[in-house]
């Protein structure tokens, strides 16, 4: 098939060359002999709310979309860059259904890979190219986004023995502490907390993660820090053991796992983010430890997470 030369609906002439996009995405066109900008197309884009956009205070002109927020909408004026907020009633964050999926370009399976890797400590770049597809490692880091909210860990209703301790993340030469629960027989962590204190409300919101409504008689082991001392008096069913610092073994083993990755990811971007990362970690180190290190099951057992979601 021949490609249909473009000519200038004024005079014809086909001296012309390409000149932008206008605000709705149509190519514009520029005529070098009449010095006339024109467009084939004259499609408007599609609106993404019902409700009528605002107007600008200060040119009056019709205000187009800058960000989607939970709940409001942000416009900004073209001509002025003036800006505005309008609530609107979206829906709270439920999980995606597994239809979500098909807005990716490749199979479920590479993304679910690409996100088990991503904590093992595997650089973006390096799972790029592990894939042996032609993508982006930018567009990995969204595929690991997006997928991170779908995941919580299980808690073991047979946990009676636990190690609890904590580590540092510096973000901006701001210290943020990261907190692991870990079940002493099976070795898998049973709960986690994210802070910028290190005080008794922290280990009491620890444990009430680990609990949930299901409050029975453990025993915790822990180092020195004198915020554990909140165990005894707001909890009279656990049984608390100090040990020497550097002996907590359990929980040392995560978090020299979690500094891998800190490490292979080079610092976080958003400090927002830390919480997400800190769940999906554990989810994919819980799996990676009961199935053997197999990532092919741990993606299947990902997927059937999703799907029965």
């Amino acid at each position: 098939m021949q490609n249909s030369v473009v000519s200038c609906p004024k005079c014809g002439s086909t001296n012309i060359y390409k000149n932008g996009h206008d605000k709705y995405g149509n190519q514009q066109y520029f005529c070098k002999d009449c010095k006339r900008t024109f467009r084939l197309v004259h499609s408007k884009k599609h609106k993404l709310f019902s409700f009528p956009y605002p107007k600008c205070p200060v040119c009056g002109k019709t205000m187009q979309i800058h960000k989607i927020k939970k709940a409001f909408v942000k416009f900004r004026c073209r001509s002025c860059h003036t800006r505005d907020e309008i609530p609107t009633n979206l829906p709270q964050f439920v999980p995606l259904p597994f239809d979500s999926f098909k807005f990716f370009r490749f199979p479920i399976f590479i993304v679910l890979k690409a996100f088990v890797l991503y904590f093992k400590a595997v650089s973006l770049r390096s799972i790029r190219d592990s894939l042996n597809i032609k993508v982006s490692h930018v567009a990995i880091y969204k595929w690991i986004l997006k997928l991170s909210c779908f995941f919580s860990i299980l808690v073991p209703v047979d946990a009676f023995k636990v190690h609890g301790d904590e580590t540092v993340v510096l973000f901006k030469s701001k210290k943020y502490y990261v907190w692991f629960l870990v079940e002493h027989d099976s070795n898998l962590i049973v709960a986690w907390h994210v802070s910028k204190y290190r005080d008794m409300g922290q280990v009491k919101i620890l444990l009430e993660k680990f609990f949930g409504n299901n409050e029975r008689t453990i025993e915790l082991i822990t180092d020195g820090l004198g915020a554990y001392g909140a165990v005894k008096i707001l909890y009279k069913n656990i049984n608390h053991i100090v040990v020497r610092l550097g002996q907590n073994n359990q929980c040392e083993s995560k978090f020299s796992l979690f500094q891998d990755f800190v490490r292979a990811k080079r610092g976080f971007k958003n400090i927002d983010n830390l919480p997400m990362y800190v769940n999906s970690f554990c989810v994919v180190r819980n799996l990676l430890k009961l199935n053997g290190n197999d990532i092919a099951r741990v993606m299947s057992v990902l997927l059937s997470s999703i799907t029965t979601s």
